[in-house]
């Protein structure tokens, strides 16, 4: 796409016009194929570069900022307003993650025109096929992150989607393909990774095996494939365990244990941002802070209060530092992200069950979360579809908070629940907005105007 050309690309481009006409030119991206990749071991360290160009940072910062999870930082400088404030447009209110998740895709499609020219040896044929399944899996969890926020509705094939794009090329100018075109294609790269995955694929810092069914069961969940969701939740629960309260603070505050993750984002110093910087300056000085209302759900009994609560969070002055993501044990600021973990399979699970009025099976999930991290926590028994959603909601607020998932909960659930963003009015004083009504146009993301007025093609999300 002509507007997410990779600085690869960019830097042919420029060097091709200093030297002269008398050079044989090109087309840049053959260029970039014939040049930036002519191994395997090449091949891998652009993988390694597509991979660590997807940036999470956005996602944990928009779900957590623009909801009910946070609120304006006692050390504020003004940092993070508009998205405090919910101001969602088309000029740079996205958070620039329509760019940046095309500028990866474009990365993972170069990886794939680069590899179709080279033969690997016969010890470098697991390499190439794991190489290969990474930027299946990859391709398809970009796709579905931006269907998420930008496509109109995630339940209706027929309804505008996103741009799918499998291809390298200059100039082109694609128009949205239908949800239903772009999931269809999502699942065709998760069944090539599938396929192409060496035996033994377990490491969590990569796809893997796993990671394709936890996306497959995310993608069921929002499309509205309950089956789907109950089956595919179901494989990742067998797998692996909950972790113990003195695993989960290893797993949040030390950087330490993955007994329950199923994939992370694996965090290098100078090359990440630590999460720890979405909020605060250095230490536990927060310029956004954890909503006076978030802050007062967490129960003493429960091991969520000490990861999520920064431990000089003062409630006499209502002062809530974030916590989730503090320095490692080698005190660097680069806490890994994980990214799927298998409470929320269990949540998953009991969403879908419970849409499908398996109630008491429904509640069994919600409490087997519950209880490993609350020994004090209330056994649900849900009457209904409507009561069983709030409970769940309440839930994955408090297992998946900071974790990119706040907004996209409550705009799944908005049509059932008829609620929107709802804060505490302690938590938005000032000009800060109380509330995000259940039809407003900010559920789905403005496509930025730079991408517009380049693409006659593309059509703008309504309201924008």
């Amino acid at each position: 796409m002509k507007k997410y050309l990779s600085i690869i690309t960019i830097t042919g481009a420029i060097l091709l016009s200093s030297c002269g006409d008398s050079l044989d030119r090109f087309p840049v991206d053959q260029l970039v194929e014939e040049t930036a990749f002519t191994s395997v071991s090449d091949l891998q360290l652009g993988l390694a570069g597509a991979i660590g160009s997807y940036d999470p940072d956005n996602f944990v910062e928009f779900n957590s900022i623009f909801t009910d999870n946070c609120k304006l930082g006692a050390f504020s400088g003004g940092q993070e307003l508009n998205t405090l404030n919910q101001l969602l447009n088309a000029d740079g209110g996205d958070r620039g993650i329509w760019t940046s998740h095309y500028g990866t895709l474009n990365d993972f499609n170069r990886l794939f025109a680069a590899a179709a020219a080279i033969t690997p040896t016969s010890i470098e044929v697991d390499q190439y096929n794991n190489i290969l399944a990474q930027s299946h899996a990859f391709r398809a969890l970009m796709h579905y992150e931006l269907l998420l926020y930008y496509g109109l509705d995630m339940r209706d094939n027929g309804s505008a989607g996103v741009p799918y794009v499998d291809y390298v090329s200059a100039d082109a100018t694609p128009a949205r393909n239908t949800t239903g075109e772009v999931l269809t294609a999502i699942q065709a790269d998760l069944d090539a990774a599938l396929s192409l995955f060496p035996a033994g694929t377990t490491d969590i810092n990569f796809a893997s095996p796993d990671f394709v069914t936890f996306l497959r069961a995310r993608i069921a969940l929002e499309s509205g494939d309950n089956t789907g969701a109950i089956g595919f939740a179901t494989t990742i629960i067998s797998n692996y365990s909950l972790a113990t309260p003195a695993q989960y603070v290893g797993m949040f505050q030390e950087d330490a244990d993955t007994t329950e993750v199923i994939w992370k984002y694996d965090s290098v110093q100078d090359s990440n941002l630590g999460l720890t910087g979405n909020w605060n300056f250095t230490g536990l000085d927060g310029f956004i802070e954890m909503s006076n209302e978030l802050a007062g759900l967490f129960e003493g009994s429960d091991i969520r209060t000490t990861v999520n609560l920064g431990g000089n969070s003062d409630a006499s002055t209502n002062y809530f530092s974030i916590g989730k993501y503090p320095e490692n044990a080698d005190t660097q600021a680069i806490n890994d992200f994980k990214a799927m973990r298998v409470s929320e399979a269990y949540l998953i699970r009991a969403e879908a069950l419970a849409r499908t009025t398996q109630f008491a099976l429904a509640a069994a999930d919600v409490f087997a979360v519950r209880s490993v991290r609350n020994g004090a926590g209330v056994n649900p028994s849900y009457p209904n579809v409507q009561l069983a959603l709030e409970d769940i909601l309440a839930e994955r607020r408090l297992e998946l908070a900071f974790e990119g998932h706040r907004y996209i909960d409550i705009k799944r659930m908005r049509s059932v629940l008829n609620t929107g963003i709802q804060r505490d009015a302690s938590d938005c004083e000032g000009a800060v907005p109380c509330n995000l009504p259940f039809n407003s146009e900010k559920w789905i993301f403005p496509i930025p105007t730079v991408e517009i007025n380049a693409n006659t093609n593309i059509t703008q999300a309504p309201g924008y």
